[in-house]
This record gives C-alpha cells, structure tokens and sequence, in this order.
C-alpha cells in the first residue's frame, strides 16, 4: 500500500509556523526558558539531530547554554565550556559578516555558499582580512581542514551555523548539526534567520529585564546600606558592618576601610574584612597619591586592577600579598568636597573554577575533541584574575558616596559635640572665676574694712596717747613711762600689722626673696620663748618646748615669722592651760616637723582649711572679740610652701584647743 505523502514542513504556511514559533518564545522575558523553546522549535522545524545555542563570554571563551537534540543521535554538549581559540577572532568575525554558514555534507566538503578552488582556507585569515573583503571573496574559500575534522570527530555530517547579534555585537551562535549529510532549504535558511532575530530581540528585552532587575537588587542595597549608615548604633559598629556588606555585594574576598587622622589625636582608623596583605597598604605612595587626587582614573579617582602582579604601580607593596590568594584589587577613594577622607580596598582571590560538565566523563568517542577543549578551557581559567564590572564599579562607586556623606557627618557630629563640651567648660570656668572674682571682691571688701579698723585702732591709740604726753596731761614718772610704752606698743602693732600686708603682697607677686642657711633650731626657740616671756607671765600660760632636731636648713628670719605669728594666735585664743612647741624629724620622709599646740578656744574641723584664705577668721564673734586681719594664717602657710613645706591645722573641736603644725624638707646641710 502506498502510503499519501505528508506535505513538506518546509511547505507549511511559512508565516503561520514563524508565527507560532515567535509567540512561544516571547511568551516569556526569561532568558533559559526562552532559548530552550527556541533551540526545541528550530530542531522540529529543520528535522535535525541537535540543535544548541552558543554563548560568547567577554574573553573570547564560550559556553553550550541551551540544546535540543534527538535521543541517541548525537551526544549532548549542553553545559560545555570552549576556550576561545575553539571560535578564533577571525571565524567571529567572519560570523558577523556573512550571517550564515551551511555545511550540507562534512565528508565531501560540500558547502553551501563555498567554492573548493582557492588554495586558501577561512582558516588563514585574519581579522583584518575578513573586514577588508567582501563577503563573496570569503564564502569562495573551502572551509578549514581542521574544522571538517572537528565535526567529523563529533559524528557531525552537516551544519548549519547563525550568528546571534546584540547591540550589533556576536552574543552567540545558533549551531544546527544532523549526522547525516542534509540539505537545508533556502526557505528554511529564510525561517531560522527569522526567528533568531526574534531570538535576539528576545535576548534583548530579557537583559534589560536582567539589567532591571540587578539594578533594583543595587538601588535595594544601596537604601539598606545608607539606612545602616544612619542607624543608632556606633559609628565603629556601622562602618564594620557596613565594609563587610560592601565586599559580599561584589564578590570581594577582603576589604578594608582607612580613614585619614583627624582631631588633635591625629589616630588612623582602620576596619578590615576577612583576607588581608601583610602591613599598612595606605601608608604606600599608591595609596597617598590615590587618596591626594594622583589617580589612573582622575575623571573618577578609582583604580580597578585585575591583576595586582602584573600592575607596575603595585610593585612596592605586591610582597604584601604573597601569603595570601588576593589578586584584584579595587581602591576608591574616599573624598567630601574637597576633604579626603580615607579610602575603601576591596580585593578579591583568584580564580580557581572547576565547572563540572556532564559530558566530562561520557565514554562515547565523538565527544572526545569537546572535552578536549573542556580540559583546555579549565586549564586556562585556573588561577585567573576576575575582572571589575562596570556594574559591580557603579555600585561601589554609590556606596563609597554614602560611606562618605555618613563619615563626614559623623566627623561633624563629633565636632559639634566637641565644641559644645568646650564651650561648656569654658562657661563653667568662667562661672567659676567670677564666683571666686565675686568672694575675692568681698574678701577685698572685709579686708578693708577691716583692716582700716585694725589700722584705725593701734593709730588712734598712738596718736591720743601721744597727745596726752604732748599735752603734759600725765601725773607722775610712772604714768609718763606708761603712756609711753602704750605709743610705743600700738606703733609697733601697727609696723607688724603692715608688714604682714606688705610680705603678702610681695609672696603674691613672687617677689620675696628666701634666704638660705643652716642654723641651730634650739637657739631661735628658746629667743621666741623669752620674746613671748612676758604674755606667758601676765596670762599664767606656760610655753614648753620639746625640740628634737638639732640642725636646720632654711630662711632663719621667715621661719622665726612664721613661729610668731603662730605663738601670737596661739596665746591670743588661750586664756588658761599651755602652749607648747615641738620640733621633730619624720620617719616616713626626709622632713622636719614643727608643731605649736594651744588649749585655747579651738575650731570646728570644717574651717580648718578655710583659715587659711587671706582675710578670713572662723567667726565674725572671734574677730570682735579677739581682733585681728585673717593675714597671720595666710602669711605663714604661703612662707612655709616657698621653703618646700606643707602646713595643716587640727583642732578636735570648740573649746578642745588647737595645734597647726608645718613641714619643711631635709635640705643640704641639715641634720638632727
């Protein structure tokens, strides 16, 4: 029986099938679903054993990313990467050019649009070559030897290639083989080449939805980033965090941000990530210059290096990086206005990839040439540098930007702050120098007062005595002398009272004059324990000394004003009991201790050491009781300091006495 023939699919309605064919494949912006619905249409189409899309990488290298294929027919390449020698320069070239190529039978070297009389192959051209002749000079060379045999190997009898354009630029190929000798159509020719150019426009909306979406997954990090920049953590916290975010999002094995010192401390900070050269990187010239504005890429100021061993301006730190896998190397500077702030490095490994192929291990002989160009492409992509996207730049470059505003703002906050706490201080200080300006003018203001009294009183008492005797308003000899004597005491109150102000005056403009000597200790008491013989009689108060120290090295004259003064007030607010002097020598320092001791009226423990501010007494009571200006205290403690000393006073209470007691060093010279 004689079977009907079934009408030719070539015959089909051409624009119905193309139809039919274009709409599967637009039915998607995937790129994998699209090529995989295109390679399974275009198979069915041409009746054919395989039919693959070839894809072209940035280096020349390529990959099988899509195939259909009839089982049993021809072995599966789908997944195989080829180096770029497999598809030279020349043959890419020639692609773009001529727009296909048919081999209808390998064997007998039977091509399509070919003619066997030139002596050359395709094969010998050059890229030049190929765009400096026409397309018919081209198309009359036999196809190269090595080329047939590469098919032949593969159990291809025939093929048809179809170039896949980009933006006017080889993305790929569509590559149709058939293990049997096979004639294409030009009609069918016509049809394929329809639908790889919906294919490519296909490719096209598919990248830019690709595109789309790495710029929304950039725009996403970016926002997280800059919301961590802004967050209320530390700022130490952020930018560690926000570094280890910036090296994941390109891939980056290592990173590290340097910023530039600042502020009085001039202390580098320095946040690192994961794998790091040995020694400060930013301390190198490249560095320096880099962050100064001496970059490669002034337009931008970064520098993008894929292989650090092969970048001469890296030379003087690439021993910094021997221990470790790095071998690119991105710096981006770090600038506000026209501030520098630091810089960001983010460095990546080499590579090292092992792509397993499914066809590796496959026994099959046809095979054998495409694996090995598989071994060959994974030998040439070991230990390789991996280039800086444009893509992977920008991201970088927008994060540096917000890594740079958060710095700067930081650095401002700091500032502020620190200006503030300054101009706290500062008004606390001045608060404090006008509240101790405002006691001083009322210390002033009591000291005037009261030592125009105190000046007032021993004057008048001069000047009326004076007066009498002037007057001759006396009795007898005894009252005369008596008269006498009172002038000549309240004359030398007066002296004392004034000298006390003058020694201060000249102890606070740094003018008093200490001098030096060794003497014995024991003959200046015993001279101030008759000097104050006659008061100890008159009040019934005995004045004991107990002196241990033998020797002694300072101002005589000073420490004998400092000795009466303190035996004045300690027989001026006693009225019954002892005053006693003590000299003795430290044990648990190299000082000589003097003390003078009273059971007199004694103070609260709490203005022991207000006693010893200028003009001050423990009570306006005791200053109209017992008179005097507050200079005595002042005056002794500032004498015993210029000779090295310290002076306290103790006193257990009102009513309990009081002992003040001063110490002056060993000096040269003394001894006990």
């Amino acid at each position: 029986m004689r079977h009907k023939k079934h009408p030719n699919r070539a015959g089909l309605n051409r624009n119905s099938l193309l139809n039919r064919i274009t709409n599967r494949i637009h039915q998607s912006l995937e790129l994998q679903q699209i090529l995989s619905v295109a390679v399974q249409e275009i198979r069915a189409f041409l009746q054919i054993d395989r039919v693959k899309v070839y894809k072209f990488h940035p280096d020349g290298t390529g990959q099988v990313i899509a195939e259909a294929i009839a089982a049993k027919r021809l072995p599966s390449l789908l997944g195989l990467h080829f180096p770029a020698d497999d598809v030279p320069a020349h043959a890419r070239e020639m692609f773009v050019k001529i727009g296909a190529r048919s081999i209808v039978d390998v064997p007998q070297q039977q091509i399509s649009l070919s003619y066997l009389k030139s002596p050359q192959t395709t094969g010998d051209l050059t890229v030049e070559e190929v765009q400096q002749r026409t397309v018919t000079e081209i198309l009359q060379r036999p196809v190269d030897p090595c080329h047939v045999e590469y098919l032949t190997a593969m159990g291809v009898q025939s093929s048809l290639v179809i170039p896949i354009l980009h933006d006017c630029q080889l993305w790929g190929l569509l590559a149709c083989h058939h293990a049997q000798p096979k004639t294409f159509h030009q009609e069918q020719l016509d049809v394929v080449r329809l639908v790889v150019e919906h294919l490519a426009i296909a490719i096209s909306q598919s990248q830019l939805l690709t595109q789309a979406r790495e710029r929304a997954i950039r725009q996403e990090l970016i926002n997280k980033i800059s919301t961590l920049l802004h967050s209320p953590h530390s700022i130490q916290t952020i930018l560690q965090i926000a570094l280890e975010s910036i090296v994941n999002s390109v891939d980056g094995s290592g990173g590290r941000l340097y910023l530039c010192p600042t502020g009085q401390a001039q202390i580098t900070e320095i946040y690192t990530d994961k794998a790091q050269p040995q020694g400060m990187l930013e301390n190198a010239p490249f560095w320096q210059q880099l962050m100064a504005g001496v970059g490669r890429n002034p337009q931008h100021g970064y520098v993008a290096i894929a292989n650090l061993y092969q970048a001469p301006e890296l030379l003087e730190v690439v021993s910094a990086f021997q221990t470790t896998n790095i071998r690119s190397v991105f710096v981006m500077p770090l600038h506000y206005g026209s501030e520098t702030l630091g810089c960001l490095t983010i460095f990546r490994d080499a590579i090292d990839t092992d792509i397993t192929w499914a066809g590796r291990f496959d026994p099959d002989e046809r095979i054998s040439r495409v694996r090995d160009s598989f071994e060959a492409w994974r030998e040439l992509k070991r230990g390789q540098s991996k280039e800086w996207t444009s893509s992977e730049i920008e991201l970088v470059q927008a994060l540096a930007n917000h890594l740079s505003l958060a710095v700067m703002q930081h650095r401002l906050h700091e500032y502020e702050r620190q200006q503030r706490q300054l101009l706290e201080r500062r008004n606390q200080e001045l608060n404090t120098a006008r509240t101790l300006a405002e006691e001083a003018n009322r210390l002033k203001s009591d000291f005037l007062s009261s030592t125009s009294h105190e000046l007032r009183t021993p004057l008048a008492a001069t000047l009326n005595y004076l007066k009498l005797l002037k007057e001759g308003l006396y009795y007898n000899e005894v009252e005369l002398k008596e008269y006498i004597q009172i002038a000549y005491q309240s004359a030398e109150n007066l002296v004392t009272l004034i000298n006390d102000i003058l020694d201060l005056a000249k102890i606070e403009a740094g003018r008093l004059v200490m001098h030096w000597e060794e003497f014995e200790l024991m003959p200046l008491l015993t001279e101030l324990q008759r000097l104050f013989q006659i008061e100890s009689n008159c009040k019934g108060i005995p004045l004991s000394i107990d002196c241990q120290v033998e020797r002694i090295y300072a101002d005589k004259f000073r420490l004998r004003q400092v000795l009466t003064n303190l035996l004045a007030n300690a027989f001026k607010f006693t009225e019954t009991g002892q005053v006693c002097i003590q000299a003795i020598t430290k044990t648990d320092e190299p000082a000589i201790e003097i003390s003078v001791t009273d059971t007199g009226i004694g103070i609260e423990p709490s203005q022991a050491e207000v006693l010893f501010e200028p003009f001050v007494q423990a009570d306006g009571s005791v200053k109209r009781r017992y008179g005097g200006t507050g200079l005595g205290l002042t005056v002794c403690q500032r004498l015993v300091e210029l000779m090295g000393g310290k002076i306290r006073l103790e006193s257990p209470g009102l009513g309990q006495g009081t002992k003040v007691t001063f110490t002056l060093p060993v000096r040269q010279g003394s001894r006990e």
